[in-house]
């Protein structure tokens, strides 16, 4: 018979923060491919306008999260930690979701609407667990 191992909660986020990070790596190293996206890097546009220096600056600070919370979710104290996936958590699904109905309006981007499902239920799977964080029993 196999041990089921019981895994800390901290490694469980840090995991599912990790496989939420290959996800959108790989849903934006696939758009890279699409006939479209070319243009708009050459022609220094994103799907919401013009590129600029500040725009890159938001990007980039929002791209990282995932990669902080890989390791705040190990480092951190239990109560900040719990707070900060749910909270991560829904404003990364948030995206998500306004990520999904914009990608759903063309044919090239419907693979960038799955992968935006799949990022849904990783996050939801992050919330969950953070919310249900186990308490110490007296």
């Amino acid at each position: 018979m196999l041990v089921d191992s019981k895994i800390d909660i901290k490694i469980k986020l840090a995991s599912l923060w990790t496989a939420l990070m290959f996800l959108y790596i790989y849903a934006d190293y696939f758009q890279t491919m699409t006939p479209s996206h070319r243009e708009m890097v050459e022609s220094m546009q994103t799907p919401n306008g013009p590129l600029t220096p500040g725009l890159l600056l938001i990007s980039s600070v929002i791209i990282m999260i995932p990669a902080l919370m890989i390791m705040l979710s190990i480092f951190l104290k239990p109560k900040i930690n719990r707070i900060l996936n749910i909270i991560m958590g829904i404003i990364w699904a948030l995206l998500s979701i306004m990520i999904f109905f914009d990608s759903i309006s063309s044919e090239w981007q419907h693979f960038f609407a799955f992968y935006q499902v799949v990022e849904l239920v990783v996050l939801s799977i992050i919330i969950w667990q953070a919310f249900k964080w186990p308490k110490i029993v007296d």
